[in-house]
């Protein structure tokens, strides 16, 4: 199991659909940046080929790699984010009026 930070509104991430980032918003808000991209799709290759899963995606990219900033149900998630990711993630919740938040309820500012 992997551990996800959070962009939300509300004083818990899993209340996020009481005062919900619209995906309006996200969009406005990634699209004034250059560093990342929206797609509906998320491909990832594992072991035996690859895999994609459909959904509302604004992909970071930064040197040679991309971190997949998901959006679902009034928030926004990133998977195993480190320090680098949180950081960018704190720059974003400006920007929108959010939190960012752990899967146990820690802020991160």
């Amino acid at each position: 199991m992997s551990y996800n930070v959070h962009l939300t509104r509300t004083e818990h991430w899993t209340e996020s659909m009481n005062n919900p980032i619209s995906l309006e918003e996200a969009k406005s808000c990634f699209d004034q940046r250059d560093d990342f991209k929206y797609t509906n799709m998320l491909s990832l290759k594992g072991p035996f080929g690859t895999m994609s899963l459909e959904g509302d995606f604004f992909h970071w990219s930064v040197e040679d790699f991309s971190v997949p900033f998901s959006y679902k149900e009034g928030r926004i998630t990133v998977h195993r984010a480190d320090e680098f990711v949180i950081d960018k993630m704190i720059e974003i919740s400006a920007a929108l009026g959010a939190r960012v938040q752990g899967d146990d309820g820690e802020l991160y500012s």
